[in-house]
Parts: C-alpha cells; structure tokens; sequence
C-alpha cells in the first residue's frame, strides 16, 4: 500500500489494483498514518525514502 501511496496512485486506482474497496484504501492510509505519527501523504513518503523504499 505505502508503495503505491508512494508511486501516486490515487485511491480508487489502488482499489482497482488491489482488488479492495475505496473505504479499505482510506483505512489502511489512515493507519498508516497512525502508526508512523505521519500528518500526510507527503510525510509518508518521506518515510518510504528514509526506509529505502522508493
């Protein structure tokens, strides 16, 4: 998820991929906000390269 956060897919594109529903797409980035004391998307891909994931 956080890989395709990262590569700018929006997310009814990461549903389509995924194969999961929109609401499970925002759940799983609010979560992931959460759990990385993130406050946007931009942050969280400040994290994905400090994690040498993109």
């Amino acid at each position: 998820m956080l890989k395709l956060i990262t590569d700018g897919y929006k997310n009814r594109e990461i549903a389509d991929k995924l194969f999961i529903s929109t609401k499970t797409v925002d759940k799983h980035r609010a979560n992931l906000l959460q759990k990385l004391n993130a406050r946007n998307t931009a942050e969280l891909v400040k994290y994905a390269i400090q994690q040498n994931m993109v």
